[in-house]
Protein backbone atom coordinates (compact mmCIF):
# COMPACT_ATOMS: atom_id res chain seq x y z
CA UNK A 1 0.00 0.00 0.00
CA UNK A 2 1.16 3.12 -0.89
CA UNK A 3 0.59 6.62 1.21
CA UNK A 4 0.47 9.74 -0.30
CA UNK A 5 1.07 13.20 1.59
CA UNK A 6 -1.38 16.36 0.02
CA UNK A 7 -0.55 19.74 1.60
CA UNK A 8 -2.39 22.47 1.08
CA UNK A 9 -1.73 26.01 0.28
CA UNK A 10 -1.91 28.68 2.84
CA UNK A 11 0.97 30.84 2.85
CA UNK A 12 2.67 30.88 6.23
CA UNK A 13 0.05 28.88 7.45
CA UNK A 14 1.55 25.96 5.84
CA UNK A 15 4.42 26.17 8.14
CA UNK A 16 2.16 24.13 10.09
CA UNK A 17 3.02 21.17 7.53
CA UNK A 18 6.48 20.41 8.64
CA UNK A 19 5.05 20.29 11.96
CA UNK A 20 2.42 17.03 10.98
CA UNK A 21 5.37 15.81 8.73
CA UNK A 22 7.35 15.98 11.89
CA UNK A 23 4.71 13.90 13.91
CA UNK A 24 4.49 11.30 10.42
CA UNK A 25 8.47 10.58 10.65
CA UNK A 26 9.11 10.26 14.59
CA UNK A 27 5.92 7.05 14.29
CA UNK A 28 7.47 5.45 11.65
CA UNK A 29 4.48 6.29 9.27
CA UNK A 30 6.38 6.13 5.62
CA UNK A 31 5.25 8.95 2.73
CA UNK A 32 5.70 6.96 -0.68
CA UNK A 33 4.26 10.41 -2.65
CA UNK A 34 3.97 13.82 -1.89
CA UNK A 35 2.18 16.60 -3.85
CA UNK A 36 2.04 20.25 -2.76
CA UNK A 37 0.14 23.81 -3.74
CA UNK A 38 1.46 27.04 -3.24
CA UNK A 39 3.38 26.70 0.20
CA UNK A 40 2.75 23.08 0.38
CA UNK A 41 4.64 22.57 -2.59
CA UNK A 42 7.74 24.86 -0.72
CA UNK A 43 7.40 22.55 2.45
CA UNK A 44 6.97 19.51 0.08
CA UNK A 45 9.96 20.04 -2.26
CA UNK A 46 12.55 20.48 0.95
CA UNK A 47 11.09 17.40 2.43
CA UNK A 48 10.94 15.03 -0.39
CA UNK A 49 14.64 16.19 -1.33
CA UNK A 50 15.70 16.15 2.61
CA UNK A 51 13.21 13.62 3.81
CA UNK A 52 14.25 14.86 7.60
CA UNK A 53 11.96 17.12 9.27
CA UNK A 54 14.44 18.56 11.27
CA UNK A 55 16.58 19.65 8.69
CA UNK A 56 13.82 21.38 7.10
CA UNK A 57 12.80 23.43 10.14
CA UNK A 58 16.24 24.15 11.15
CA UNK A 59 16.69 25.89 7.27
CA UNK A 60 13.03 27.39 7.10
CA UNK A 61 14.26 28.89 10.19
CA UNK A 62 17.43 30.35 8.24
CA UNK A 63 15.93 31.88 5.89
CA UNK A 64 13.11 33.55 8.59
CA UNK A 65 15.90 34.70 10.52
CA UNK A 66 18.19 36.42 7.47
CA UNK A 67 18.07 39.29 6.18
CA UNK A 68 17.36 37.38 2.79
CA UNK A 69 13.82 37.15 4.08
CA UNK A 70 13.80 40.99 4.92
CA UNK A 71 14.76 41.54 1.28
CA UNK A 72 11.25 40.60 0.03
CA UNK A 73 9.84 43.58 1.77
CA UNK A 74 6.56 41.49 2.98
CA UNK A 75 6.43 43.64 5.77
CA UNK A 76 5.86 46.66 3.85
CA UNK A 77 2.88 45.08 2.23
CA UNK A 78 1.75 44.40 5.47
CA UNK A 79 1.47 46.77 8.16
CA UNK A 80 -0.77 46.13 10.14
CA UNK A 81 -2.31 43.22 12.10
CA UNK A 82 -6.26 42.98 11.61
CA UNK A 83 -7.33 40.16 12.50
CA UNK A 84 -10.44 39.66 10.45
CA UNK A 85 -9.00 39.61 7.19
CA UNK A 86 -7.93 36.54 5.47
CA UNK A 87 -4.64 36.25 3.78
CA UNK A 88 -5.95 37.72 -0.10
CA UNK A 89 -8.02 40.50 2.01
CA UNK A 90 -5.06 41.98 3.53
CA UNK A 91 -2.81 41.68 1.57
CA UNK A 92 -5.22 44.29 -1.12
CA UNK A 93 -5.71 46.07 1.73
CA UNK A 94 -1.69 46.98 2.41
CA UNK A 95 -1.17 47.07 -1.68
CA UNK A 96 -4.03 49.52 -1.44
CA UNK A 97 -3.15 52.01 1.79
CA UNK A 98 0.46 52.07 0.82
CA UNK A 99 0.39 52.00 -2.58
CA UNK A 100 -1.00 53.96 -5.50
CA UNK A 101 -1.55 51.56 -8.07
CA UNK A 102 -2.23 51.84 -11.95
CA UNK A 103 -3.30 48.65 -13.33
CA UNK A 104 -2.26 49.05 -17.17
CA UNK A 105 -3.16 46.49 -19.61
CA UNK A 106 0.32 45.39 -20.11
CA UNK A 107 1.14 44.47 -16.27
CA UNK A 108 0.73 41.01 -15.82
CA UNK A 109 2.08 41.17 -11.45
CA UNK A 110 2.62 43.38 -8.81
CA UNK A 111 5.81 41.90 -8.01
CA UNK A 112 8.71 40.37 -9.97
CA UNK A 113 9.09 36.77 -9.85
CA UNK A 114 12.50 37.09 -9.00
CA UNK A 115 11.68 38.01 -5.80
CA UNK A 116 10.21 34.65 -5.38
CA UNK A 117 13.11 32.96 -7.29
CA UNK A 118 15.52 34.27 -4.62
CA UNK A 119 13.69 32.94 -1.90
CA UNK A 120 13.35 29.65 -3.39
CA UNK A 121 17.31 29.60 -3.98
CA UNK A 122 17.67 29.59 -0.52
CA UNK A 123 15.36 26.78 0.36
CA UNK A 124 14.98 24.00 -2.25
CA UNK A 125 18.04 22.20 -3.91
CA UNK A 126 18.83 22.61 -7.73
CA UNK A 127 17.93 19.68 -9.26
CA UNK A 128 14.40 18.11 -10.93
CA UNK A 129 11.70 17.03 -9.40
CA UNK A 130 12.14 13.50 -10.88
CA UNK A 131 15.09 12.90 -8.91
CA UNK A 132 14.27 13.94 -5.40
CA UNK A 133 14.35 11.28 -2.68
CA UNK A 134 10.37 10.91 -2.22
CA UNK A 135 8.16 10.99 -5.53
CA UNK A 136 6.96 14.63 -5.68
CA UNK A 137 4.38 16.62 -7.38
CA UNK A 138 4.01 20.90 -7.72
CA UNK A 139 0.17 21.59 -8.34
CA UNK A 140 -0.15 24.90 -10.67
CA UNK A 141 -3.45 26.30 -12.89
CA UNK A 142 -3.35 26.77 -16.53
CA UNK A 143 -5.55 29.54 -16.78
CA UNK A 144 -5.12 29.48 -20.53
CA UNK A 145 -7.54 26.57 -20.09
CA UNK A 146 -8.70 26.44 -16.81
CA UNK A 147 -7.03 22.95 -15.85
CA UNK A 148 -4.92 21.71 -12.73
CA UNK A 149 -1.68 20.90 -13.97
CA UNK A 150 0.68 18.67 -12.18
CA UNK A 151 4.10 19.18 -12.28
CA UNK A 152 6.14 16.04 -11.94
CA UNK A 153 9.23 16.73 -14.44
CA UNK A 154 12.06 18.99 -14.87
CA UNK A 155 13.42 22.25 -12.87
CA UNK A 156 12.15 21.79 -9.03
CA UNK A 157 12.43 24.80 -8.00
CA UNK A 158 10.49 26.47 -11.33
CA UNK A 159 7.58 24.25 -10.67
CA UNK A 160 7.62 25.26 -7.11
CA UNK A 161 7.34 29.01 -8.08
CA UNK A 162 4.57 28.61 -10.44
CA UNK A 163 2.78 26.69 -7.72
CA UNK A 164 2.95 29.49 -5.25
CA UNK A 165 2.68 32.72 -8.30
CA UNK A 166 -0.51 34.21 -7.07
CA UNK A 167 -2.35 35.41 -9.68
CA UNK A 168 -2.20 39.39 -10.19
CA UNK A 169 0.64 39.30 -7.71
CA UNK A 170 3.27 37.28 -9.25
CA UNK A 171 3.41 37.16 -12.51
CA UNK A 172 2.12 34.00 -14.73
CA UNK A 173 4.68 31.46 -16.28
CA UNK A 174 3.83 32.01 -20.08
CA UNK A 175 4.71 28.82 -21.98
CA UNK A 176 3.38 26.43 -24.79
CA UNK A 177 0.27 28.38 -25.03
CA UNK A 178 -0.31 28.47 -21.16
CA UNK A 179 -0.61 30.49 -18.32
CA UNK A 180 0.51 28.95 -15.51
CA UNK A 181 -0.19 30.04 -12.09
CA UNK A 182 -0.50 29.39 -8.42
CA UNK A 183 -2.35 25.53 -7.95
CA UNK A 184 -4.84 27.02 -5.36
CA UNK A 185 -7.13 28.61 -8.30
CA UNK A 186 -8.21 24.77 -8.87
CA UNK A 187 -6.67 22.47 -6.36
CA UNK A 188 -5.53 24.63 -3.30
CA UNK A 189 -5.56 20.70 -1.39
CA UNK A 190 -3.75 18.41 -3.95
CA UNK A 191 -5.91 15.18 -3.46
CA UNK A 192 -6.13 14.47 -7.11
CA UNK A 193 -2.61 15.19 -7.78
CA UNK A 194 -1.35 12.41 -5.61
CA UNK A 195 -3.67 10.26 -6.46
CA UNK A 196 -2.69 10.42 -9.89
CA UNK A 197 0.50 9.74 -8.89
CA UNK A 198 -0.14 6.26 -7.64
CA UNK A 199 -1.43 7.16 -4.00
CA UNK A 200 -3.48 4.31 -2.48
CA UNK A 201 -4.28 6.27 0.96
CA UNK A 202 -4.13 9.85 0.97
CA UNK A 203 -3.28 11.92 4.03
CA UNK A 204 -4.80 15.77 3.44
CA UNK A 205 -3.53 18.52 5.31
CA UNK A 206 -5.77 21.73 5.57
CA UNK A 207 -4.40 24.62 6.73
CA UNK A 208 -7.65 27.02 4.74
CA UNK A 209 -9.32 28.85 7.14
CA UNK A 210 -12.67 28.23 8.58
CA UNK A 211 -14.51 30.66 9.78
CA UNK A 212 -14.97 34.06 8.20
CA UNK A 213 -15.39 37.69 9.65
CA UNK A 214 -18.45 40.37 9.85
CA UNK A 215 -18.80 41.44 6.11
CA UNK A 216 -19.80 45.18 7.24
CA UNK A 217 -20.01 47.63 4.87
CA UNK A 218 -17.77 46.27 2.18
CA UNK A 219 -15.69 48.06 -0.51
CA UNK A 220 -15.12 47.03 -4.29
CA UNK A 221 -11.89 44.95 -3.07
CA UNK A 222 -13.20 43.45 0.41
CA UNK A 223 -16.13 42.05 -1.90
CA UNK A 224 -13.78 40.40 -4.78
CA UNK A 225 -11.23 39.88 -1.87
CA UNK A 226 -14.46 37.69 0.03
CA UNK A 227 -15.43 36.18 -3.40
CA UNK A 228 -12.29 34.40 -3.17
CA UNK A 229 -12.19 33.50 0.01
CA UNK A 230 -15.40 31.94 -0.06
CA UNK A 231 -14.64 30.24 -3.24
CA UNK A 232 -11.46 28.77 -1.72
CA UNK A 233 -13.06 27.53 1.63
CA UNK A 234 -15.63 25.71 0.14
CA UNK A 235 -13.40 23.61 -2.27
CA UNK A 236 -10.81 22.64 0.24
CA UNK A 237 -13.21 21.34 1.68
CA UNK A 238 -15.01 19.36 -1.10
CA UNK A 239 -11.12 18.27 -2.46
CA UNK A 240 -10.38 16.91 1.43
CA UNK A 241 -13.57 14.50 1.24
CA UNK A 242 -11.84 12.48 -1.54
CA UNK A 243 -8.63 12.28 1.17
CA UNK A 244 -8.64 9.12 3.36
CA UNK A 245 -7.26 11.13 6.30
CA UNK A 246 -7.36 14.91 6.83
CA UNK A 247 -4.94 16.86 9.48
CA UNK A 248 -6.67 20.30 9.85
CA UNK A 249 -3.95 22.73 12.28
CA UNK A 250 -5.89 24.95 14.40
CA UNK A 251 -4.42 27.94 13.35
CA UNK A 252 -7.41 30.47 14.73
CA UNK A 253 -6.61 33.89 12.90
CA UNK A 254 -3.35 33.15 11.83
CA UNK A 255 -2.74 35.59 8.53
CA UNK A 256 -1.23 33.48 5.46
CA UNK A 257 1.23 36.37 6.10
CA UNK A 258 2.83 36.32 9.61
CA UNK A 259 5.85 34.08 8.79
CA UNK A 260 7.69 35.10 11.62
CA UNK A 261 5.34 33.09 13.95
CA UNK A 262 6.67 30.00 12.46
CA UNK A 263 7.41 29.10 15.71
CA UNK A 264 4.00 29.23 16.39
CA UNK A 265 2.40 27.64 13.61
CA UNK A 266 4.99 24.53 13.41
CA UNK A 267 4.17 23.33 16.92
CA UNK A 268 0.80 23.59 16.10
CA UNK A 269 1.33 21.65 13.25
CA UNK A 270 2.92 18.97 15.64
CA UNK A 271 0.19 19.22 18.28
CA UNK A 272 -2.50 18.58 15.11
CA UNK A 273 -0.17 15.74 14.57
CA UNK A 274 0.15 14.08 17.89
CA UNK A 275 -3.81 14.88 18.51
CA UNK A 276 -4.94 12.53 15.51
CA UNK A 277 -1.87 9.65 14.75
CA UNK A 278 -3.24 7.17 16.79
CA UNK A 279 -6.88 7.55 14.87
CA UNK A 280 -4.67 7.69 11.39
CA UNK A 281 -3.06 4.42 12.69
CA UNK A 282 -6.25 3.17 12.92
CA UNK A 283 -7.13 3.64 9.98
CA UNK A 284 -4.33 3.02 8.30
CA UNK A 285 -4.65 -1.10 9.93
CA UNK A 286 -8.59 -1.20 8.85
CA UNK A 287 -7.07 -0.40 4.70
CA UNK A 288 -4.00 -2.99 5.30
CA UNK A 289 -6.51 -5.74 6.43
CA UNK A 290 -9.12 -4.61 3.50
CA UNK A 291 -6.73 -5.40 0.89
CA UNK A 292 -4.79 -8.15 2.39
CA UNK A 293 -8.34 -9.90 2.63
CA UNK A 294 -9.35 -8.61 -1.08
CA UNK A 295 -6.01 -9.90 -2.09
CA UNK A 296 -6.64 -13.40 -0.43
CA UNK A 297 -9.66 -14.08 -1.68
CA UNK A 298 -8.53 -13.20 -5.66
CA UNK A 299 -6.25 -15.54 -5.24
Amino acid sequence: MKIGLALGGGGARGLAHIGVIKVLEEEGIKIDYIAGTSMGAIIGAMYAQNPNAEGVIKRLKLFLQSTDYDALGVKYFFPKREKTLSFIQFLYKGLRERFSIELSPRRKGLIKRERLDYALSFLIDEGDIENTIIPFAAVGTDLSRGKTVAFRKGDIRKAVRISASIPGIIPPELERGMALVDGGVTEPVPVYAVKEMGADFVIAVDVSVTQLDNFVNPSIIDIIARTETVRGIYLSGELVKHADFVFHPDLKDAHWSEFLRYEEFIQEGIDEGKGKVNELKKQLRKYRSFWRRLWRNRC
